[in-house]
């Protein structure tokens, strides 16, 4: 079955354009702790890497993708950013499920948090998943989408938040 990673940036400097923010220090820190914590082996079956094109989402899937040496390409996403449409990126999942390969998703909130609602529920709860900056989420699916379930049926495996990994 498909799995799908879901992460959220790590923390980034306060600058302006939104956009363009970098990662901070401590930002670089979280992903390194983070990909300390996780099996390499997990990602194994990723065939693609999609983040927002925002510079701190692109920096933190290229940074983590390094460290745990995950061969799948990074993809420019221009429909994951915070304000985007989760519902559309759900809609694309579910059309990539017949093919039983693992995918990367390393976005922003609202959208990281809604789109897990969606996976779970069928729709936007008002974040039942909590994402943390640099917080990452497995997920598995359960039954391929089908009529009255257009997202298919997931669970989650795991949550991990840097509050975990803290210290």
């Amino acid at each position: 079955m498909m799995r799908l990673f879901l992460l959220r940036h790590a923390k980034a400097r306060d600058t302006w354009p939104d956009a363009e923010r970098e990662l901070s220090e401590s930002g670089v820190e979280q992903i390194k702790k983070l990909a300390g914590v996780v099996e390499r082996e997990r990602f194994c079956n990723v065939v693609q890497i999609w983040h927002s094109p925002y510079l701190r989402a692109e920096q933190t899937a290229r940074m983590f993708k390094d460290i745990l040496s995950i061969g799948a390409p990074l993809v420019s996403t221009p429909t994951i950013t915070p304000e985007d449409n989760p519902y559309e990126t759900a809609r694309m999942i579910a059309s990539l499920a017949c093919f039983d390969k693992d995918l990367m998703i390393v976005s922003h909130n609202p959208f990281l948090e809604n789109l897990s609602d969606i996976l779970m529920s069928g729709k936007t709860l008002g974040g039942r998943t909590v994402f943390n900056k640099c917080s990452l989420a497995s997920f598995t699916l359960e039954d391929p989408p089908a009529h009255g379930r257009e997202y298919g049926l997931w669970s989650i495996d795991f949550l991990i938040s840097p509050k975990i990994i803290a210290g």
